[in-house]
């Protein structure tokens, strides 16, 4: 048997703060606590006692552990969580309190005793793990979005857009579905450029790239920026008819925008579309629909601009 004043000289210079609790009065009310709990909180044995140790949580009454602590006293059972506490002086302090029960001889309970640790060194350093985690995601997406974004109208790049043609071409080679390519050009922008100025020009791009990614609303269809003033879609399954109406509406979309270009024969900032329409065959390529497309642009602007002119001949290739 261990000696009882061994014991107590034992709690009395534990390095955790311990206290023990009146289970059989209203509100578990602490009767005890030693040394490292009044220095902890900073409250002494006589402030502390004939209290319910809630009040180190201050105004922090909400706390998700607090449910976890209630459930624990109610039903006579052990717990270990971490709470926000305060000390006397306001700061506060994270606080590992853990409760056990206690019971006599005939199985009744009688008293609870606090294990609290201070434990703040360790959570400050968690969050901080935690911020540095999630800036480095944050940072991460940053960087995904720069390697597939345009940096200037904020929708897909050239680069992924490449990316994403030889991906959908090679799923509809198995599903057999019809893939729409629209090659678009702003109509005379190097005057605009000349009379308004790069950065009157760098907005115009801007307003023509929302302009495109808006008019394109299926979760399945693309737009990007190709380069310079060109830009490209891609839809899939669309029937013929149905993409040269949506070139017609790219068109009209832009020109309603009603950005004035005085450089320009029709007074306001334009586009020109060349469409390419094919069901993807094992056979072709998707370099062959970029191609048919170009000149299917090219075809439009040599038809007075501000159109959409479909390549008729790549169905029978």
């Amino acid at each position: 048997m261990i000696n009882p004043s061994l014991l107590l000289q034992a709690v009395m210079h534990s390095s955790d703060g311990i206290t023990i609790s009146d289970a059989n009065q209203p509100d578990n009310p602490l009767i005890f606590v030693n040394k490292a709990f009044e220095e902890m909180t900073g409250y002494s044995t006589e402030e502390a006692i004939n209290k319910n140790c809630r009040y180190l949580q201050g105004q922090q009454k909400n706390q998700r552990n607090i449910k976890v602590i209630r459930e624990a006293i109610e039903s006579a059972k052990s717990c270990r969580v971490t709470l926000r506490n305060y000390r006397k002086d306001g700061s506060d302090f994270w606080n590992e309190l853990s409760i056990s029960p206690v019971f006599d001889t005939g199985g009744k309970l009688t008293h609870f005793i606090g294990i609290q640790k201070d434990v703040t060194a360790r959570v400050e350093r968690d969050q901080l793990l935690c911020k540095e985690r999630k800036f480095l995601q944050e940072t991460k997406a940053k960087l995904q979005d720069l390697v597939i974004l345009d940096s200037l109208t904020g929708i897909f790049n050239r680069r992924h857009f490449e990316t994403q043609l030889n991906e959908t071409w090679q799923f509809l080679l198995n599903t057999q579905g019809t893939l729409s390519l629209m090659m678009i050009d702003i109509d005379y922008f190097k005057r605009y450029n000349d009379t308004y100025g790069h950065i009157a020009g760098d907005k115009a791009l801007k307003e023509v790239a929302s302009a495109l990614s808006a008019s394109m609303r299926r979760d399945t269809d693309f737009t990007a920026r190709y380069g310079g003033e060109e830009f490209i879609v891609l839809a899939t399954d669309m029937t013929k008819e149905q993409v040269i109406e949506v070139g017609h509406t790219l068109c009209t979309n832009v020109r309603n925008l009603n950005i004035t270009h005085k450089a320009s024969p029709f007074g306001f900032l334009t586009i020109s579309c060349g469409i390419a329409h094919v069901n993807p065959i094992s056979s072709s390529n998707p370099s062959l629909l970029l191609l048919h497309a170009d000149t299917a642009l090219y075809t439009s602007k040599t038809n007075g601009r501000n159109q959409a002119t479909l390549y008729e001949e790549l169905d029978s290739k």
